[in-house]
């Protein structure tokens, strides 16, 4: 079906494809979710503290279990190790945002081809209205552009590469498109498509997600594992060394409640504060918190616990949601740019 499509349509197999890649993605994320009840900055801290308790009391765990030898706990820190290795949503949204900060300039100068390409028709057929020619070089898709409608510019540089291509030779008639013309418009749809491109995979975040996700949890039960075997065999009668493979107590030592910060700036589209924005986090289990941002668009939170926080921005009747997870011993940040 796909290689039909694509012969007859090809922006109809890109859509099919598109599709079924989301469907994809939503059956992934529902089928995985995060085994931990914390956040992926203390898994790893609280993971760190209790490989290193094992390597510690590793004579008695291996007196109880043959397993428990130095290459075991070097094999949990390898799966700890690559867990974080992977990019994490932040990094990914960071990426994404930075690509995205290249784009306008590179859509402006795609829209100047536009605009020199519609001179270089009114020469070309100078007895015609030029409409319908602008329409096949892609004059729908360029006003459809606006601010950040990506994909038409993607259509449009199509378009004019299309156009040119068929009537290279009437354009460039003695004293019409200049020999150059057809080549800067290529470079140009290169030069944006190498950064839209990456922009678009880094916005698609759900199997990278997933990876994420798996790594964490293989690394959560790998530890439960032998969690289980220090509280239940190691030191079934010692309570003060089970307290050292309980994941909560462990929780406790590396985010103590009310530990933590967040500053919340929100920016308008066109880079200046957003005063009087009402920022709302609220964590898992947990009340919300709510605080209105000051002339410089910032909204702190003071004292909070470590948790991954689900916040929204309300501002002039829009409303923009955002995902940020507050560690403990530092000041998170989290800048919000609305798109009114």
């Amino acid at each position: 079906m796909g290689w039909c499509l694509e012969k007859c349509n090809g922006e109809y197999i890109i859509a099919a494809f598109t599709v079924i890649k989301h469907k994809l993605t939503l059956h992934i994320m529902a089928e995985l979710r995060a085994k931990y009840a914390c956040t992926e900055s203390e898994l790893y801290a609280i993971t760190e503290m209790a490989i290193n308790n094992l390597e510690a009391d590793l004579p008695a765990f291996a007196a109880k279990k043959a397993k428990y030898t130095p290459a075991f706990v070097t094999n949990l820190r390898a799966i700890r190790t690559a867990a974080m290795e992977l990019p994490g949503e932040e990094q990914r949204n960071a990426v994404h945002e930075t690509l995205g900060g290249l784009l306008p300039d590179l859509k402006d100068t795609c829209r100047d081809n536009f605009n020199d390409l519609k001179g270089y028709i009114r020469d070309a057929w100078p007895t015609e209205k030029p409409k319908a020619r602008y329409e096949a070089a892609g004059m729908r898709h360029d006003q459809k552009i606006g601010k950040n409608n990506w994909e038409e510019v993607v259509a449009l540089n199509e378009a004019m590469v299309k156009f040119i291509t068929e009537k290279n030779a009437i354009l460039l008639a003695p004293g019409g498109m200049t020999a150059t013309f057809a080549a800067k418009v290529a470079s140009d749809q290169t030069a944006f498509n190498d950064v839209y491109n990456p922009y678009m995979t880094a916005r698609e975040t759900g199997t990278a997600t997933a990876a994420k996700l798996k790594a964490n949890n293989d690394l959560y039960d790998a530890c439960l594992s032998f969690f289980k075997d220090g509280v239940e065999m190691v030191f079934k009668r010692d309570a003060d060394a089970q307290k050292r493979y309980i994941f909560t107590v462990l929780k406790e030592i590396v985010s103590p409640p009310g530990s933590a910060s967040l500053k919340v700036t929100v920016i308008k589209g066109d880079d200046t504060p957003a005063e009087g924005a009402v920022v709302t986090i609220k964590a898992q289990g947990k009340p919300s918190k709510k605080a209105v941002t000051d002339a410089s668009g910032v909204a702190f939170f003071d004292k909070v616990d470590v948790a991954t926080y689900n916040g929204t921005v309300d501002f002039n009747n829009t409303s923009t949601s955002f995902k940020k997870d507050v560690a403990t011993g530092k000041n998170s940040r989290i800048v919000i740019k609305l798109i009114l």
